[in-house]
């Protein structure tokens, strides 16, 4: 059956989240877009986006060309940001004293930064969370919520390079600068190593790229997972499969390498895949149904990672949360003020894998049947005649879905975005 004929019913009963089989696989969408594997950017195309997306954006500098040395002055009031303790707090269903609060701001250990930053190297060895506070503990807004931790910045997958600025009080965490974001991240998570060792990680010759939405190796006695997008240090290539240097952290903090064996049957790439939007709209639906993972947690994604996984599986680094993408480098179309009509027009003039945006989401556009657009989205709720619907999964779906204002998606949107 064509998908011209598919079209009609799947419009009519596909409304809001769609469970429609067909519109949640890649196929479908890339079949509907003709031009989908002409390429957008050459790889030499994408190394000179990535430095405008730099020049545009603050959160992601680049690593390579990093200082040895940092401002101590300046690393303190990155490290101050003590706002989110301002609020009402809950730790395990109880409400958080300030008492708490305070030794949570000590462990920041500010006094202990010099007037200079000697900054040192180390490489995530496997997925790791990257915190607004050096403290594992999940601190949030309700007692009973468990799902969106204030704490929670974003997570880095293992093989990923680091620049080390700071150390906790108690010298469980380390304050990072990392690709696209700085945080605390726990020190068990971290290999200590020199620059030229840290380089094979930071910018690698050869690699492999996750194209899947998780890929597990074994190291040891572990299971570590590495996201979509991420990359593997790879050694040698065999018949049926590749032998890539997994990091993995010694007894006494530093790097150490094991040789691990990856099936060619696993969903990887050898280097990036070539950028073009059928490529951005199959990483996208990788996730399709899987959970809402707020900062990178249940190792699935949230919206803006969503998209920033998608893009770095074509070697595009985007900033790591939704406002930052919105506004770096790249096509911006504004959609803030047109009727929804207009809206619905402008949308369609876009390329499959193009980012809407409205305040605090974003959603990816993937195309459209009989005039609607359909995006693929990390969602958390939306809202059915003012009663908030939990979702807290991947999915596909149009932009009818309400926000608490009552208004849709559609209406809320702000901008567009083609990173090209």
């Amino acid at each position: 059956m064509s998908i011209f004929l598919l079209a009609v019913p799947m419009a009519a009963s596909a409304a809001g989240i769609t469970n429609y089989p067909q519109l949640l696989t890649a196929d479908y969408w890339t079949a509907k877009n003709p031009t989908g594997d002409k390429l957008i950017l050459t790889s030499d195309g994408v190394t000179a986006f990535n430095t405008k997306v730099r020049n545009a954006s603050r959160s992601v500098p680049s690593l390579l060309i990093y200082p040895g040395t940092v401002s101590g002055d300046a690393l303190k009031t990155r490290i101050m940001n003590y706002q989110v303790l301002e609020d009402d707090l809950y730790l395990h269903g109880n409400k958080v004293s300030e008492h708490y609060k305070d030794i949570l701001r000590k462990q920041t250990n500010v006094s202990a930064i010099p007037n200079r930053v000697n900054v040192r190297y180390a490489v995530t060895v496997r997925r790791t969370p990257v915190r607004n506070l050096p403290t594992g503990e999940g601190l949030y807004y309700y007692a009973g919520e468990r799902n969106f931790d204030v704490l929670q910045e974003t997570s880095l997958d293992p093989g990923e390079s680091v620049i080390v600025l700071h150390e906790s009080a108690n010298k469980y965490f380390y304050y990072v600068q990392s690709v696209n974001y700085s945080g605390w991240v726990s020190k068990f998570n971290l290999g200590f190593t020199d620059r030229k060792t840290w380089l094979q990680y930071a910018d690698p010759k050869e690699f492999l790229v996750v194209t899947g939405a998780n890929v597990s190796l074994k190291t040891g006695a572990e299971q570590v997972v590495y996201q979509q997008g991420s990359r593997m240090l790879l050694d040698s290539e065999q018949a049926a499969t590749y032998t890539v240097e997994a990091p993995t952290r010694a007894t006494n903090g530093n790097l150490r390498k094991e040789k691990l064996l990856v099936p060619k049957t696993a969903q990887v790439h050898k280097g990036y895949l070539p950028y073009t939007a059928n490529n951005i709209v199959r990483s996208a639906l990788e996730f399709i149904n899987m959970p809402y993972g707020w900062g990178g947690q249940k190792n699935s994604v949230d919206c803006s990672s969503l998209v920033f996984n998608a893009y770095r599986t074509v070697g595009v680094v985007l900033p790591r949360d939704a406002d930052e993408q919105e506004n770096t480098a790249g096509t911006k179309t504004l959609l803030q003020g047109l009727g929804d009509s207009a809206k619905t027009a402008t949308i369609k003039e876009l390329a499959p894998g193009a980012c809407l945006y409205m305040d605090g989401h974003v959603v990816m556009y993937l195309g459209n049947i009989n005039g609607v657009p359909y995006v693929v989205h990390s969602l958390g709720s939306c809202f059915v005649n003012g009663q908030r619907r939990v979702v807290m999964k991947v999915v596909v779906s149009d932009l009818s879905l309400q926000r608490l204002n009552g208004e849709t998606f559609l209406s809320e949107l702000n901008n567009a975005m083609e990173f090209k």
